[in-house]
């Protein structure tokens, strides 16, 4: 194995006693060395930061850091990353298991690029954990990131404060920013276990900000979905998202280009017309299958879709 590039673990921890023991035994536990682990906890008033300390007593590469005042997961994330320095940083949540050779294989498939994702299990327990594939297309991550845990990153990228887009989910900018700002690499195989529970950020997010939702939809993203949607509109993190992203694609990639300006207009045209564009490229931009009467529908409607879940904008 060539391990001559080091690499740096990032993990930004808050309240994460009941699972972080398991994960720090994943991280230590990788094939491929680890250069620095860092811990940065955001005020737990549990026993996190006393797991995590007994670890940094165990391992030399662990360093522990607890933020003066909560600073919340997003810029617990932004500041704990520029605490690396290794050649390479890979973002880690506190109550995941990684598989020993998560490190290694993103090692070895990132090549030139900036990041390097994976696919992953995702589940309330690891024996029914489904597999989470994110297709590649930038057009796709406009509406879905490369999650974060899934990421190895190019510390030149990772470190750079213009890849931060603070007004809204870190994982949606960074994941968007690397089609344009050096490259995707991804490796076609679960590299580690996203344990889902009530307790999760994310998961507190979506149901703070969306209490009509049901565990398995089928009217209700057509109906809540346009609401959801008009009133993402009106947000200045939807605005300054895709402004920047128009930015960004200009004369690189005129299909996000055209979707984000779309998105900025609020007449009924504009709405008709991204539909149309979704539809027809549904094969990179809706999640799953699109074949038949069934995919050109849920091409269509697929802004009221997304609209319907999305947390990106309200953080």
């Amino acid at each position: 194995m060539n391990d001559s590039k080091r690499v740096s673990v990032v993990m930004a921890t808050y309240n994460g006693e009941p699972y972080l023991k398991e994960q720090l035994d994943s991280i230590v536990a990788q094939t491929y060395p680890v250069h620095e682990l860092i811990v940065q906890d955001d005020g737990s008033d549990d026993r996190t930061v006393e797991i995590a300390r007994s670890y940094e007593q165990l391992y030399p590469f662990v360093h522990v850091y607890v933020n003066e005042k909560n600073l919340g997961f997003q810029e617990n994330f932004r500041t704990a990353v520029l605490r690396a320095t290794g050649d390479f940083i890979a973002l880690s949540d506190q109550d995941d298991v990684w598989f020993p050779e998560k490190i290694a294989k993103q090692v070895e498939a990132i090549g030139s690029c900036a990041i390097c994702y994976s696919q992953h299990l995702r589940g309330a327990n690891r024996e029914t954990a489904h597999v989470v594939t994110y297709k590649c297309a930038p057009e796709r991550q406009l509406f879905a990131a490369f999650v974060g845990h899934s990421l190895l990153m190019r510390r030149d990228f990772a470190q750079d404060p213009d890849n931060w887009l603070g007004y809204m989910t870190y994982d949606i900018g960074l994941s968007l920013l690397a089609h344009f700002r050096g490259g995707v690499a991804y490796v076609a195989e679960p590299l580690n276990w996203h344990r889902s529970h009530d307790d999760s950020a994310s998961t507190k997010i979506q149901l703070d900000m969306y209490q009509q939702h049901v565990s398995a939809p089928t009217w209700q993203p057509y109906v809540y979905g346009w609401s959801n949607y008009r009133r993402l509109q009106k947000k200045t993190s939807w605005q300054r998202f895709h402004q920047r992203m128009i930015y960004e694609s200009d004369a690189v990639n005129l299909l996000v280009n055209r979707l984000c300006r779309l998105m900025l207009r609020r007449d009924p045209i504009a709405l008709l017309q991204l539909c149309w564009v979704c539809m027809r490229h549904r094969a990179t931009i809706y999640p799953s299958e699109t074949k038949g009467l069934s995919g050109l529908i849920h091409g269509f409607f697929f802004p009221f879709i997304h609209a319907y879940h999305c947390t990106f904008y309200d953080v």
